[in-house]
């Protein structure tokens, strides 16, 4: 009894399984069906009331676009508008006050530098015309970190002496090591 009640489960649960994938499969079946005999009959059995309504409707929006635009082109400088009035009512409610230290302060510490910062900045070193002559040439300029660097490598050349500068004896003093100045090294 107990296997003829399971067989009768199973069969029973097979059974509305095969219903119920029967009946999914006709919907889709219909839904498709239906889909494709419309979307053709939409152009073959066309109407002269149907292109009618189908240029009207064209014509209508092309004549509303504008004004919509416009429309959300103000809802939108709306909300920026109170969004900028909220902004200035924090920063009046302030008072517009500067802080008392910047964050390179905070982060570098006493002095106010911060890991990496170059000595001497585009304020610090004096302008020799470049901005100039870079916009006449047409050439882009540099950023701040090369000139940066171009700077404080002109100012290390300056404390320097390069050997471009030297004349030939000059670098031949240098590089002679003779005999004698070794031995008057070590006398002395």
């Amino acid at each position: 009894m107990v296997e003829e009640r399971s067989s009768d489960l199973g069969d029973i649960a097979a059974e509305a399984a095969s219903d119920f994938f029967n009946k999914l499969f006709g919907f889709v079946e219909t839904i498709f069906r239906r889909f494709f005999k419309n979307f053709y009959a939409s152009f073959a059995e066309v109407s002269a009331k149907r292109w009618t309504k189908v240029i009207a409707s064209v014509i209508v929006y092309l004549i509303l676009r504008p004004f919509i635009e416009k429309f959300f082109k103000y809802l939108h400088d709306r909300d920026r508008k109170k969004e900028k009035e909220k902004k200035e009512k924090e920063r009046a409610a302030r008072g517009g006050k500067k802080a008392k230290m910047s964050a390179n302060a905070l982060r570098g510490g006493e002095n106010g530098k911060v890991l990496g910062e170059v000595e001497n900045t585009d304020d610090e070193v004096e302008e020799d015309g470049e901005d100039e002559l870079a916009e006449a040439s047409g050439v882009p300029e540099w950023n701040g970190m090369a000139r940066k660097r171009q700077k404080k490598y002109l100012k290390n050349l300056a404390k320097g002496q390069r050997a471009e500068k030297l004349s030939e004896d000059q670098i031949m003093d240098l590089l002679d090591w003779s005999e004698d100045e070794g031995e008057n090294k070590k006398d002395a």
